[in-house]
């Protein structure tokens, strides 16, 4: 795939590299932004050479410093009906390839929020997260008020929106908005470790797991046990289980097919 506003690399281990290519304007976002990251995770969410996915910026300022500012004066209230942002980033926390989100500075507005729609966030020292937009007199409009809270806790997401507070990279590790920090010039190598520990894992299973513990947010207990039980009871029954229990008890590594 071509893009006008990402860059995109696969390597052999099948790790796609989605990296926001405008460093000029700090990576922002506009409509057309939104769109093409709609239509890659579209398309990654099936295709076979993908196996994991790196989101990342270009330039060593930011990873995606919020909307472009242009596309957002003009913003109608019937252009928010349907936000693409809330579905880029609906489309990225439901993929079924799990996705590792590699912060190289500024994550603002829609970059903060497309960094917390992602399974894990490694951070450069230099990631600063913020969600400013109650400044301009607005909210956060792709999902942002929906899943800091879930992350964080709704005390510290009250910071953070209606305070507009800013967290460096340090306190995100701390506060459980990132998991690991590590200077710049190794944070490709660090996400590119972890993309590659998760591809020595069940994929059936990685699969399967990231859609329960996403719908676990969305129903209530006897629900979500249900769907734990349910799920468990769906792998017990793949090759890939069998493959899992097998190269333990055969003290080798498993050669994981895929179903």
């Amino acid at each position: 795939m071509e893009f006008k506003h990402f860059l995109l690399t696969i390597d052999e281990d099948g790790i796609a590299v989605f990296t926001a290519n405008h460093p000029e304007k700090l990576n922002a976002m506009d409509a057309d932004s939104w769109r093409e990251m709609i239509a890659f995770f579209t398309w990654a969410d099936t295709a076979e050479e993908v196996k994991a996915i790196i989101v990342t910026g270009a330039g060593d300022k930011a990873f995606i410093a919020g909307a472009d500012i242009n596309s957002l004066a003009v913003k109608r209230p019937v252009d928010c009906l349907n936000d693409i942002g809330q579905d880029a980033n609906r489309l990225i926390e439901n993929c079924s390839k799990p996705v590792v989100c590699a912060v190289n500075g500024y994550a603002f507005g829609g970059g903060c929020e497309v960094a917390i729609a992602c399974d894990f966030r490694i951070v450069a020292e230099n990631a600063l997260f913020a969600l400013p937009e109650t400044g301009l007199g607005i909210l956060p409009g792709a999902g942002g008020t929906k899943r800091l809270s879930r992350l964080i806790g709704l005390g510290r997401a009250k910071d953070m929106i209606l305070l507009g507070t800013q967290v460096d990279a340090q306190e995100a590790v701390r506060i459980g908005l990132a998991s690991k920090c590590v200077p710049q010039d190794q944070l490709m190598d660090e996400a590119r470790r972890v993309c590659k520990k998760l591809l020595k894992r069940g994929p059936v299973a990685i699969k399967v797991a990231k859609k329960v513990l996403n719908a676990s947010f969305t129903c209530g207990d006897d629900v979500s046990s249900m769907l734990e039980y349910l799920a468990l009871s769906a792998l017990c029954g793949t090759e890939d289980k069998q493959e899992g229990v097998t190269s333990f008890l055969e003290k080798r590594k498993p050669s994981y097919k895929g179903f």
